[in-house]
C-alpha cells in the first residue's frame, strides 16, 4: 500500500476562511487600512505602522498552528525591535479583549496584540489560519506566509530573518 501525503494534509491550517467578493491582501499590494482596539482598549490604526518593517500575524487563540508560531514571533520581536521592526498579532474569531488577554499572558506574547473582527478576516485571510505578512516601511506587502509547516518552522524563521534584514538595511 502506498502512502500519499497531500499538500493540504502536510500544511497545518486552522479553520478555513471563506472570502466572497473580497480581494484578500497579497504581496505587491498596499496593506489594507484598519482601525482596531488593542488589548488595553486603545484604538490602533494601520497608519501607525508606516515607516517600520512589520511582521503582521493574523491568528486565533484556539488555533494550534497559530500558537506554535508565537515563540518565533517573540524571538523576532526581541531581536529586531530596536532596529525598527514591529511585530503585531491580530487575534480574530477569539472573542473580546477580555477573552484574549488570558491567552496572551499564558502564551507569553511580548508584542502588540490587537482585537480583530470579521472585516480583518475578509481582508487578510483567504485559506485559514495562521496568515503572516511581511510589510515594508512604505506599507507594501512584501511576503505572505499561509499556514505553518511544523517540520519547516526553522526555515520559515530563517526566511523571515533574511527578508527582515534586507528591509532594515
Amino acid at each position: 500500500m502506498r502512502l500519499t501525503i497531500t499538500l493540504a494534509s502536510a500544511l497545518l491550517i486552522c479553520c478555513p476562511a471563506v472570502t466572497i467578493g473580497q480581494q484578500v491582501a497579497k504581496p505587491g499590494s498596499a496593506l489594507p487600512d484598519f482601525k482596531l482596539p488593542s488589548l488595553a482598549g486603545k484604538e490602533f490604526r494601520s497608519s501607525q505602522l508606516k515607516g517600520s518593517v512589520v511582521v503582521l500575524d493574523v491568528w486565533a487563540t484556539w488555533c494550534e498552528p497559530c500558537i506554535a508560531d508565537i515563540p518565533m514571533f517573540n524571538r523576532l520581536h526581541e531581536k529586531y525591535t530596536d532596529r525598527g521592526l514591529k511585530v503585531v498579532g491580530i487575534a480574530v474569531q477569539s472573542g473580546w479583549a477580555k477573552d484574549i488577554k488570558p491567552h496572551v499572558a499564558k502564551l507569553g506574547i511580548k508584542y502588540l496584540v490587537l482585537v480583530g473582527n470579521d472585516k480583518i478576516t475578509e481582508q487578510y485571510v483567504d485559506v485559514g489560519f495562521p496568515v503572516t505578512y511581511l510589510i515594508d516601511q512604505r506599507g507594501k506587502i512584501m511576503k505572505k506566509y499561509a499556514g505553518t509547516f511544523p517540520s519547516q518552522e526553522s526555515g520559515k524563521e530563517m526566511d523571515l530573518e533574511r527578508e527582515i534584514e534586507g528591509l532594515l538595511q
